[in-house]
């Protein structure tokens, strides 16, 4: 992933993922874990196509 800001919004969607862990939120760390990685795809999925 070459978006340095997206990297940097993923980066702290993942350390606040990390605190609600910590604090034994697990349902909200699910669906937090579950719009990183979403999301992530979806970056990857649109640079794959849009290379071509």
């Amino acid at each position: 992933m070459a978006h340095k800001s997206t990297s940097l919004i993923l980066f702290v969607l993942y350390l606040i993922l990390l605190g609600c862990m910590l604090a034994n939120q697990n349902m909200l760390a699910m669906w937090l874990m579950t719009a990183g990685m979403l999301f992530e795809a979806s970056i990857n999925l649109y640079d794959q196509f849009k290379k071509h």
